[in-house]
This record gives structure tokens, sequence and C-alpha cells, in this order.
């Protein structure tokens, strides 16, 4: 391994060597706030060394990893998450007074398979780094074993994660048996276009990584782990483990020379539809606001699946672009919805906030309010937000693939995504009433409202309105 290659997989060396550090930093002194403080000053060097790299040509670091310019704008978007989860996180241990080393120690542990994901080429990192992420993240979602749903929530989350892998681990084996060859590039090369054990072998590793995108019929862990987990857990469920899962998919999907292929499209089109629909349909029924928020994860990922429905080499590059900028738009107002859902944590310790809780919040909580909005917007692909471009790609790239049928499910489902949306953005402004148990004035202000909470969610509000309105900025950068 020469120099070259070394600088290419920096921000991995570094997210490694500081897990390493931080166990000896927790053996030599136990601090909640100097553990935080460690694992914010290792994401952002991982940050500023991925920053430097980009734009990179592509750089094949043994047979294993392959960093280009697209993997490193999903680390940035993942080092982005990492160190927002990181501050909220301890705005949310704040009010326990054991200190919660582990926790930030599982945390870069899930950042660096993760990070491994976003730069695999080949099904050894691709498993390595899926087990990683998904390992470490069973520990945080069962991490409070006191709360109501911890532990029924991890238990859930273990064994279909289990399932996922296992269908995953076969599919790998029907691939290299019939290829001979674990690297993606190698394995796609021959024409197994009518070998059907190579088929099979596609087929059970895409079903491993929809488990993971929350995508029909693999959702049904979806929103009780959301509404089980941790708040700041969720908040990494619901963006650094999509945002890996999601690139690791499209790198695989367009290293193949069968993704056009009729079987597989007929697929990922029905699996799309479902998630759409199924996704949005359900989210109607919810009052807990984590459960709501995972239901419309899935309806997410379906509209993005649009994104692998391409039928020649010269739609992947508007391809990549068009996923990474929607997976920013989604990364962005999750990150804001939820920092919200953290700062208005109750006093009561109570982790399970129900949409009547932000009753008459505009009238007490402004800015907290107009935080929500704006996510909800943008979930939503109304103009001016970070979302409506989002769609927008995903409706151009459907339209010159000519699917109508998903281009229809598009409209019907964020149709039906308004409604639930609206119903919160009502609810904000709603009179309070005494029998409601909106947050106070103070109740807030007095635990969850530092200036760092304030500057961070006027700084997300602010990117997804300027980031809509001038595409352009984050555009070109996914273009340099």
């Amino acid at each position: 391994m020469n120099s070259a290659q070394l600088i290419a997989i920096a921000p991995q060396l570094i997210l490694s060597f500081g897990i390493v550090l931080s166990l000896l930093l927790i053996a030599w002194q136990r601090s909640k706030w100097l553990i935080q403080g460690f694992t914010f000053f290792i994401f952002v060097l991982a940050l500023i060394a991925t920053l430097d790299l980009y734009p990179i040509d592509n750089i094949q670091v043994t047979v294993l990893l392959l960093v280009d310019s697209y993997s490193l704008v999903a680390l940035v978007l993942i080092l982005i998450s990492a160190l927002t989860i990181t501050v909220f996180s301890g705005f949310y241990l704040a009010k326990y007074t054991e200190v919660h080393d582990e926790f930030y120690l599982l945390l870069q542990l899930v950042i660096l398979g993760a990070a491994i994901l976003v730069i695999s080429d080949h099904f050894a990192s691709v498993f390595l780094g899926f087990e990683l992420l998904s390992m470490a993240l069973v520990g945080m979602v069962g991490y409070f074993r006191e709360s109501d749903h911890g532990l029924e929530s991890a238990f859930k989350y273990l064994i279909l994660s289990a399932t996922a892998s296992s269908f995953m681990l076969l599919g790998i084996a029907f691939i290299y048996g019939t290829t001979g060859s674990l690297s993606f590039a190698m394995a796609s090369n021959a024409n197994h276009l009518i070998d059907h054990l190579y088929l099979a072998g596609i087929i059970l590793f895409l079903l491993g990584l929809c488990f993971k995108l929350s995508l029909v019929p693999f959702h049904y862990w979806t929103p009780d782990v959301y509404q089980g987990a941790p708040t700041p857990v969720t908040m990494l469920l619901a963006t650094v483990s999509k945002v890996a899962i999601f690139t690791v998919l499209i790198k695989y999907w367009f290293s193949q020379v069968n993704y056009g292929d009729e079987s597989l499209t007929e697929i990922i089109s029905l699996i799309a539809i479902l998630s759409m629909l199924v996704g949005n349909v359900m989210a109607l029924r919810q009052n807990n606001i984590k459960r709501l928020l995972g239901y419309s994860s899935i309806a997410h990922m379906g509209y993005l699946l649009i994104i692998l429905l391409i039928t020649s080499t010269q739609n992947i590059t508007f391809a990549w672009q068009a996923a990474l900028f929607y997976l920013a738009a989604y990364l962005l107002a999750s990150l804001l919805i939820f920092m919200v859902l953290i700062v208005s944590h109750r006093k009561n310790n109570s982790d399970q906030i129900e949409i009547v809780h932000w009753r008459g919040m505009f009238w007490h909580q402004p800015w907290l309010a107009m935080a929500v909005i704006i996510s909800l917007l943008s979930f939503a692909g109304i103009p001016l937000t970070m979302g409506f471009i989002g769609k927008f790609y995903l409706l151009v790239q459907a339209t010159q693939q000519q699917l109508w049928l998903l281009i229809a499910t598009l409209i019907t489902g964020s149709g039906i995504a308004l409604y639930y949306y609206l119903r919160i953005i009502f609810v904000l402004f709603a009179q309070h009433q005494e029998q409601s148990i909106a947050p106070q004035h103070g109740d807030i202000d007095n635990i969850f409202q530092p200036v760092i909470a304030r500057v961070t969610i006027a700084i997300f509000s602010g990117a997804i309105i300027v980031i809509g309105i001038f595409p352009d900025v984050y555009a070109y950068f996914l273009s340099a």
C-alpha cells in the first residue's frame, strides 16, 4: 500500500485510531464531558481529512476499498450527522448522573462501520462494515434497559438484523460460487444474465440491504425500533445508517453489467411502489412522532429506489448526483426534526413524544416550531426547500426512463404525506388548552436550550432553505 492509498483512507484511519484512544481515555478517566469532547474532536478531524481529499480520482485501496468523490460526499454527510448526534446526545444524557462512556464508544463504532461501507468495493468489506454498524446499533438501541420499550426494540433489531445478515451471506455465497470473485467489478464482468444461481445471489444480497433501508416488506421493525430506541439513537438510525447502506447499494448496483436486467428492475420497481404507498398510508394512523417518522422513512427510501432504474451508462452520473442530493435533503430534515425532539424532551423523562405534546408550540417556542415546519415542508417536497429540489431530481430521472407508474406512485405518496405533515403543522399553531400537555414556556428553557442548540438548529434550518433556493451551491459541489 503506497502513500496515496493511505491518504485516501485517512478518515477511516482517524476513526479507527480514535476508537483505540477512546478506550485508553476511558481506562484513564471516566468523564462524560471528556469522552463527548474527544468523540467530537475525532469526528472533526475525520471531516477535515475527508474535505481535504475532495475531489479525488478513483483510488483502489487493495481489492477491498474504492475511494471516489461520491463516496467522499456520502462520508461528509455521515460525519456531519455524527457531529450533530454527538452534541445532542450530550443534551439528552445530561439528566443522567452516571457516566455514559460506552454510548460514545458505540457511536464511534457505528460511524466507522458506515465509513467503511461507503468506500467498499468488495463483498468482504461490505459485510465487515455492515456487521460493525449493526452490532454497535443493537447495543445503542437497547442502551437504557429501564426504558419502556428499550429491550424489546433491541431484541427485535438484533433478531431481524441477524436474519438480514444471513440472507446477505447466502447471496454473497451464491455470487462467489458462480463468479469465483467477491469484488464488485470482477463478479459482474462476466455474462451471468441467464445464470439463475447468480440472479438469486443478487436478490438475496439486495434483500439484506433492503432490511437496513426499511423497505417493504422488510419494514416491520422500523416503527417499533424508532419508538423504543433513545432519541439520539433513532436519529442515528434515520440518518447515518440510511446514507451508508444506500451508498453501498448504488455503488454495487452500478458496478454490475446487468443492472438493467428486466427481472431485477421489476423487483426494484415493486419494492419501490409498495414502500411509497405502505409507508405513507401507515404514517396516517400514527400519533407518536418517532413512529410517524419511521413510516415516513420507509416512503422516502422507496422514492430513492427510482435512482436505480436506469437503462444506460450515460445516466449513471446524474443518478449519483440525484441520489446524493436527495440523501442530503432527507438527512438535513431528519437531523433538524430529531434535534427538536431532543430539545423538547420533557422533565418526566418520557422519551415518547406525541403530536399533541407539541400543541401550541408556536406560541411558546416559535423558534422550535419554525424548525419543525421547515423540516416537515422539506420532507413534503414543498418549493423553496431542499426537499423540493431532491424530488424534482427524482422526477427528472423517472421521466427520462419513462417510469410512469413510479411517477404516479411518487406523486400519490407525496400527496398522502402532505396530509400528516400538515396535521403536525396545524397542531403547532393550535391554541394551547389547559388539558393539553404541550411544553410550557420555561419547561424547555431551563434544561435544553444552550446556545449551541439554538445555533445548530438555526444553521440546519437555514441550510434547508438556502440550498432549496440556490440548489447550485450543493449541485456544484457534487459535480466537482
